[in-house]
């Protein structure tokens, strides 16, 4: 008998422990769990950022109670200095919901070619998830003084370029177009909602842009340039957008096969 009563006041002690480790003081609920956020830029010039963080709650999903905040956090010099780190509060109340979200804000008066540190990041009491990734702003650009001339591996040529309509839909959302055969080059953007590519220092991709399910918002917009089938990785470039004029300029832009563009070509932005 005094077996199953030591075991029954085991038991109790167990459920209370187990009770109040859940609860705070007031008896409400502790704080629950946050999802993951994950973190990219976009536009990004010689002097400013956007910072993106998006949250997939579709597929993997956590219902907890309450709500969350989310933000993000920006330093500079390495990412372990605090001192002039910038803390921005995008959201004090999310709620959790089954669904993919989006979040961003820019951040101002950056020093050109300079690394940065930043991360988005969810929060509720005592969690906390984070993605910190580093950042390069733009380089400045080479001075062409020449407008619409390009030298093409060594020869300069006189070019005309006009605005092209890239391929359809998500192939990308703005074009420009010059030169004769078979020096034809077709340079094409990839931005949000059909914009124009803002100032700054964009990279090449191979063949085409990803359009996956995933990456069709998270690539938009972040300094990506497709030149038909003769960009790579290695092949950068500079755009600078004056608001009435787009200036596409070329600063030993390396290309598939080889060839290297100098010069400068302009439209005027419809």
């Amino acid at each position: 008998m005094k077996k199953i009563i030591w075991i029954l006041v085991i038991i109790t002690s167990f459920y209370s422990c187990s009770s109040n480790s859940d609860s705070s003081d007031d008896g409400s609920t502790q704080d629950s769990e946050v999802p993951i956020p994950r973190s990219y830029t976009t536009y990004t010039s010689q002097n400013s950022v956007t910072l993106n963080g998006v949250i997939d709650n579709s597929s993997n999903y956590y219902q907890g109670p309450g709500t969350y905040k989310v933000g993000f956090i920006f330093r500079t010099g390495n990412a372990e200095n605090t001192e002039n780190q910038q803390f921005i509060i995008v959201d004090e109340s999310v709620a959790y919901t089954p669904e993919i979200a989006y979040f961003k804000t820019t951040i101002n008066s950056l020093a050109p070619n300079t690394k940065y540190f930043y991360t988005c990041f969810t929060k509720n009491g005592v969690y906390e998830e984070d993605d910190w990734e580093e950042l390069t702003t733009s380089e400045v650009p080479c001075v062409q003084t020449q407008n619409n001339n390009v030298n093409i591996s060594g020869t300069w040529s006189t070019v005309y370029p006009e605005i092209n309509d890239p391929s359809c839909c998500d192939e990308g959302n703005f074009g420009i177009r010059f030169g004769t055969w078979p020096n034809i080059y077709e340079i094409n953007f990839n931005e949000l909602e059909n914009g124009l590519p803002k100032t700054g220092q964009y990279f090449g991709v191979d063949y085409e842009f990803d359009i996956s399910y995933y990456n069709m918002q998270v690539v938009k917009s972040s300094n990506q340039v497709l030149i038909g089938s003769k960009s790579t990785p290695n092949t950068k470039l500079f755009v600078n957008n004056n608001g009435t004029t787009l200036t596409i300029i070329f600063c030993n832009t390396t290309l598939r096969d080889g060839s290297i563009l100098n010069g400068k070509v302009s439209v005027d932005i419809p």
